[in-house]
């Protein structure tokens, strides 16, 4: 199917803004995984403990994003400056995920229309951005007091030259 350019960037545009919420979603899980291990000294894991985490790692990977952060919230005292970003994060995920689309239905077939849903979009993406930024430095802090050092820029590096799938 032919389409112009400009929607073709757009559907580009948008999968980048649907990357970033994606990304906003597995940071959430590493802040309630890493709150969860706090205490354990990870060279004293046992088989029992390994399927208990395994348990809450399944559960963390069930929960939507505003379940996730909910439960973040009743468990983190968060000032009120990060709740509101961790909020509008997710409500502009919702929005992209659920609305976004429908909402601007006809002005997909126009110009002016894709015009400003490709802003609307460049709106959105600092908001994710900076709302998973927070999500990672606050696991950051969880695995400093934990004593642990997350993902090396070395092995994350590794990752990222192999360009393999990892399971996560």
């Amino acid at each position: 199917m032919d389409m112009p350019e400009d929607q073709y960037a757009l559907y580009a545009e948008f999968g980048i803004t649907a990357e970033k919420a994606q990304v906003l979603e597995t940071e959430a899980g590493n802040v309630a995984l890493s709150y969860v291990t706090l205490f354990v000294n990870t060279d004293e894991i046992t088989p029992e403990l390994t399927e208990i985490f395994r348990s809450v790692n399944d559960d963390v990977n069930r929960k939507t994003l505003g379940a996730l952060l909910k439960h973040l919230k009743t468990r983190l005292n968060f000032d009120d400056s990060i709740t509101n970003v961790i909020d509008e994060a997710l409500k502009q995920r919702n929005y992209l995920t659920h609305h976004f689309f429908r909402t601007h239905n006809f002005a997909l077939f126009s110009e002016d229309g894709r015009k400003l849903m490709l802003a609307e979009l460049k709106e959105i993406q600092p908001i994710l951005d900076k709302a998973h930024t927070t999500l990672h430095l606050i696991c950051q802090i969880l695995e400093q007091i934990a004593g642990r050092e997350g993902l090396s820029n070395e092995q994350a590096l590794h990752f990222q030259n192999s360009g393999k799938k990892v399971n996560i």
